[in-house]
């Protein structure tokens, strides 16, 4: 027995731990393995839990993904995201006197205006004071309740219903029109305006009423929804003239007549005189004063409801003076020219054009027209016999073409 100790030997039903772990790695290729082989083999896992082999790890599914899908379903996506962006809408609150020029940006932006039941009243000021231009189409600053009530949205009343929370309106901004007209609807009548040259306009396209119950109602627009029986307004021949007490009591007292100048807009939206014949009568006795020798200084333009007519001295220019008449270099006989403007120019066109316009921009010209052949009555110009209604008028300083009208003129 020699005097170092021997090592234990393990005991017989404990494996030794290198073999252990050699026999565990085998065993793990083993499963591997068997699972490559199920796998390219297309084996079921229930049949393989079967066979014994259930404890093996979870694989994950080999079904191909179809790429055309995924980029069908990311396409799609996108679109939502651009519908989204295309179709968004600016919420507003409707207060009276504000607005929408602020929130119309672009062509086709859509504008939802919250409209408080207390002003959906016929005692709103904007609706009051016609605080509306155009038909259909508007102006950006229209009234959004004149809008509702024009269209035949919303009939407002003295009082709102008990029931009622608010209006919704809908708004789309459009590209500005040619010209604004003004017509009557629904009990209430638009105003006229020409063309807008920056901004956008817009016109109502849905509107919906919210109870207090929250339930919505959808309005439908009817622009007949009262039938006229009865002009709303005067014609432009009739008008309404009020006289203040003071005015009345100063006049009486001065014993003098009240002088009033009637302002109209032509039809390129100018402030022109109404006509009247005092405004074309002789300006006193002095020849120089008369009005068939202011024609040779100025041109008289006079308008009806739809046209605009010129009437010009048609003879030889000379510079006479005011109080020293050369009746020696005076023609014998004064001619003159009428005709019908062929498109009615505003203040600043006309004056780039020249006073008296050229002959290129009138129709139905008649030259050589003699004094005695006009004739000025109180609604009414006689020109070689014809007749001629008219309701305004304007005095032009004569222009030399591609000139400019001064504001002392």
């Amino acid at each position: 027995m020699s005097g170092k100790r021997q090592a234990a030997s393990p005991p017989a039903d404990e494996p030794d731990a290198k073999q252990a772990k050699g026999d565990d790695a085998d065993a793990k290729a083993g499963a591997d393995a068997e699972n490559a082989g199920a796998e390219a083999g297309g084996d079921d896992p229930m049949e393989t839990e079967e066979n014994g082999r259930g404890d093996a790890p979870a694989r994950r599914s080999l079904r191909t993904r179809n790429p055309v899908r995924k980029a069908a379903t990311r396409n799609e996506g996108k679109a939502a995201k651009a519908n989204a962006t295309e179709t968004k809408i600016t919420q507003v609150t409707y207060k009276e006197g504000e607005l929408l020029s602020d929130h119309l940006k672009a062509d086709g932006a859509l504008v939802e205006v919250k409209i408080p039941a207390e002003c959906t009243v016929n005692t709103n000021q904007q609706v009051r004071s016609r605080q509306l231009w155009g038909t259909d189409v508007y102006t950006s600053d229209s009234d959004v309740v004149a809008a509702l009530m024009h269209t035949g949205f919303w009939l407002p009343g003295s009082t709102c219903p008990p029931q009622l929370l608010e209006l919704v309106a809908t708004a789309r901004a459009v590209p500005p029109a040619e010209q604004y007209l003004s017509t009557s609807r629904n009990g209430i009548r638009s105003r006229s305006w020409g063309r807008v040259l920056t901004g956008f306009s817009y016109k109502v396209e849905a509107c919906r009423a919210i109870t207090v119950n929250n339930q919505t109602i959808e309005l439908t627009g009817d622009p007949e929804r009262i039938k006229p029986c009865a002009p709303t307004f005067f014609p432009n021949v009739v008008e309404s003239v009020v006289n203040t007490r003071a005015s009345q009591a100063n006049a009486e007292r001065r014993q003098k007549l009240i002088q009033e100048v009637t302002i109209q807009y032509n039809l390129c939206n100018e402030p022109w005189l109404k006509y009247s014949v005092a405004s074309v009568c002789d300006r006193g006795f002095k020849r120089s004063e008369w009005t068939s020798a202011r024609l040779r200084r100025e041109t008289l333009y006079l308008e009806t409801h739809a046209r605009r007519y010129e009437l010009s001295y048609d003879g030889p220019v000379f510079d006479d003076e005011e109080e020293n008449y050369d009746e020696v270099n005076a023609p014998e006989a004064d001619v003159y020219r009428w005709g019908r403007c062929a498109t009615p120019r505003d203040l600043r066109h006309t004056a780039e054009l020249g006073v008296p316009l050229p002959k290129e921009e009138l129709v139905d010209v008649a030259t050589g027209v003699e004094w005695n052949e006009i004739g000025f009555d109180l609604n009414s110009v006689t020109i070689q016999g014809v007749e001629y209604k008219v309701v305004r008028l304007q005095w032009l300083p004569r222009i030399e073409p591609g000139g400019e009208l001064h504001e002392d003129e």
